[in-house]
C-alpha cells in the first residue's frame, strides 16, 4: 500500500475536536472537553454549533468535559444517525446520543450497565473511537501504561436497547513493533467498498512535557472477516513524519473517509499540536 499527503492545513478557528465524522458533505465534529457538536461544510466552514447533551428537558446542561471520545454514523429504521458515546470512569457519567442527521433531534441513553459488563470483562475501559462493520458495532480501547495491549470491542450496533444482553467480544490488535513507546488507537473509520478498517494511533508520551508524540495510521484488510476473530492483524503501518514531514509536531485524533474508490480512499485525518491549534490533513491511500 501506499500513502500520499494531498495537502493539509491549521483550522485555528474552529473548536478543537477528537472525532469527526463525513455525510451528505458536511463534517460532524465532536470533542471530548465539550458537550457541543459542530457541524460544518466540506470547504470547514462552521455552520451551527448543537448542544449534545439535554438531561431530558429543553435547557442544555453547561459546558463541561464530556469524555465524547467515540462517534460513528449509523442507520437505525433507514434513518442516518451520529452515535456520539462517553464513557467517564471518574464521574460515572456514561452516554449514548443519537443525532439524526435529517433533523438534527436527539436522543440519550444512560449507557452505564453496559460500561459495567465492559470493565468486568476487559479492565481498563479506553474507548476513544467507532466504527460500524456489517451491522456490528466495533470499538477501539486504547492502550496506555496501565494497559498494555489494544483491544477491538464488537458489540450489537443497538447495544443500549438490550444493554444486560448485547454481544462484547474482544479482539487483541496485532500491531507490527513500530518502537519502544506505548502505542495507542486514535481513531478508526471503515471502507464498506474495500472492506479496510483504517485506524490511527499516538504514542504515549510519558516524559511530563505534553509534547506531541508520534502518529501512525494502520490499515486492516478482510476486516469483515477479522471481527469475529481473537486477533485482528494490520496488513499495513504508516509512521506519518516519515510519510511527510508537515506531520512533525501534530497528534492525530481521528480519521475519516472524504471518498472512496476500488483500493483508494481519500482521507482526512483531525490533529491538533501542542499550542492548542487545530489542522486537518488530507491523505490518499491505495493498494
Amino acid at each position: 500500500m501506499k500513502l500520499k499527503l494531498l495537502e493539509y492545513k491549521d483550522l485555528p478557528d474552529i473548536p478543537a475536536g477528537s472525532n469527526l465524522e463525513f455525510y451528505n458533505d458536511h463534517v460532524y465534529l465532536v470533542d471530548d472537553d465539550a458537550s457541543d457538536m459542530v457541524i460544518m461544510n466540506k470547504k470547514w466552514q462552521v455552520e451551527s454549533t448543537n448542544k449534545l447533551l439535554l438531561n431530558g428537558d429543553a435547557n442544555p446542561v453547561p459546558k463541561y468535559k464530556s469524555d465524547f471520545e467515540a462517534t460513528t454514523i449509523v442507520d437505525i429504521n433507514s434513518i442516518p444517525r451520529l452515535l456520539v458515546l462517553g464513557f467517564d470512569a471518574k464521574d460515572n457519567k456514561h452516554k449514548a446520543v443519537l443525532v439524526n442527521l435529517d433533523n438534527l433531534t436527539k436522543e440519550e441513553f444512560d449507557i452505564t450497565e453496559f460500561y459495567n459488563r465492559l470493565k468486568a470483562q476487559v479492565g481498563v475501559i479506553n474507548i476513544e473511537s467507532a466504527a460500524v462493520v456489517l451491522g456490528k458495532l466495533v470499538l477501539c480501547n486504547r492502550d496506555h501504561k496501565r494497559a498494555p495491549e489494544n483491544h477491538i470491542i464488537v458489540t450489537d450496533m443497538d447495544f443500549w436497547k438490550h444493554q444486560d444482553m448485547a454481544e462484547i467480544t474482544t479482539i487483541s490488535f496485532d500491531l507490527p513493533e513500530t518502537t519502544k513507546e506505548v502505542v495507542g488507537l486514535s481513531g478508526l473509520t471503515y471502507s464498506y467498498k474495500n472492506d479496510w478498517l483504517v485506524a490511527t494511533l499516538l504514542t504515549e508520551n510519558g516524559n511530563g512535557t505534553g509534547a506531541a508524540g508520534d502518529s501512525y495510521l494502520a490499515v486492516i484488510e478482510n476486516a469483515s472477516r477479522k471481527v469475529v476473530r481473537k486477533k485482528m492483524k494490520v496488513n499495513a503501518l504508516f509512521h506519518l513524519t516519515e510519510t511527510d514531514k508537515s506531520f512533525a509536531g501534530y497528534n492525530i485524533q481521528s480519521v475519516g473517509i472524504r471518498t472512496e474508490k476500488s483500493q483508494r480512499l481519500k482521507l482526512q485525518l483531525l490533529a491538533d499540536n501542542n499550542a492548542g491549534v487545530n489542522a486537518v490533513f488530507t491523505v490518499r491511500l491505495k493498494n
